[in-house]
């Protein structure tokens, strides 16, 4: 199940939603995958043959797409040539390896297998993404986040972390007596932030370990942690600067990177469908090991 899931969790991350859900549409091009005429037409433009065969701009296309992200955002003008090439040069010693034999050796033929299986199983994945994710699903999801002002609740705090409780009880006693947090945080601070008079700036619950976020989320703005916070960097006192909510974007700006996390969760429902399906039996590492 691991490396299916890692497959479908690979795609859905690499990709915007928008690619992921594109990927093989430059590759279908035959009727019923929902192109025109005058794309389908388009795409079916025959851009080099090699020895007779046939190499389509709907290929080229297709490849284009799967580059990785930093290299899709090039020029078209760019890409053509390079992709192009690279078909050939793999077409070519291909054909050579037919004439050779080396395509019927078992491993290889394998490993062909492997390529083709995985090519068919993306094929499938985005149009089953495709078609299970809708507008509507990922407005809803948007107006989920948007209700829940929680998940979006930034603090700003500073803090002065010491080695000891008693030094951070100290420190909290001369707090409470008038001396400036800030000034405690830049001379007896023992954390990177200490220079800065203990600034965190803002955070979100989730970047900071539980206990630390638990005592900065349920204090008040102004207020200081009446008593030390232990984490496994040591004792650290905590005085709330600031509390905002972030603002949601628009739902247009957004819907694409909502898109791709629903992507993500539904490639597990899709992994865990197909197991609890299929008879698989295999070998663990150690009963691999032990019949050697």
């Amino acid at each position: 199940m691991t490396s299916l899931l890692t497959m479908f969790r690979h795609l859905c991350s690499g990709f915007t939603f928008l690619a992921l859900t594109s990927v093989m549409t430059a590759a279908m091009v035959s009727p019923g995958w929902g192109q025109n005429d005058d794309t389908r037409s388009e795409m079916s433009k025959v851009v080099a043959t090699i020895d007779g065969d046939e190499v389509t701009l709907n290929l080229v296309m297709a490849l284009i797409s799967q580059l990785p992200q930093q290299y899709q955002g090039q020029p078209f003008d760019r890409l053509y040539d390079p992709i192009l090439d690279d078909i050939i040069d793999t077409r070519l010693a291909a054909a050579e390896a037919q004439r050779t034999g080396i395509a019927d050796d078992p491993l290889v033929e394998e490993l062909a297998q492997r390529a083709y299986d995985r090519v068919l199983a993306e094929a499938w994945l985005t149009i089953e993404v495709q078609n299970r994710i809708t507008d509507e699903m990922i407005e809803a999801r948007y107006n989920e986040i948007t209700a829940d002002e929680d998940s979006r609740t930034e603090t700003r705090a500073r803090h002065i972390l010491v080695n000891t409780e008693t030094e951070a009880k100290d420190i909290i006693r001369r707090v409470t007596e008038g001396e400036s947090f800030e000034d405690l945080a830049k001379t007896l601070s023992i954390g990177p932030s200490g220079p800065n008079g203990g600034d965190l700036g803002f955070f979100q619950r989730g970047d900071m370990v539980p206990s630390f976020a638990d005592a900065s989320f349920s204090l008040e703005i102004g207020a200081v942690s009446p008593e030390p916070v232990q984490t496994n960097f040591g004792w650290h006192i905590i005085k709330v600067e600031d509390r905002r909510v972030i603002p949601m974007p628009p739902l247009e700006e957004i819907s694409n990177q909502l898109g791709q996390a629903m992507a993500s969760e539904l490639a597990t429902k899709i992994a865990d469908e197909l197991y609890e399906k299929a008879k698989i039996r295999r070998l663990d590492l150690d009963q691999l090991l032990s019949s050697q």
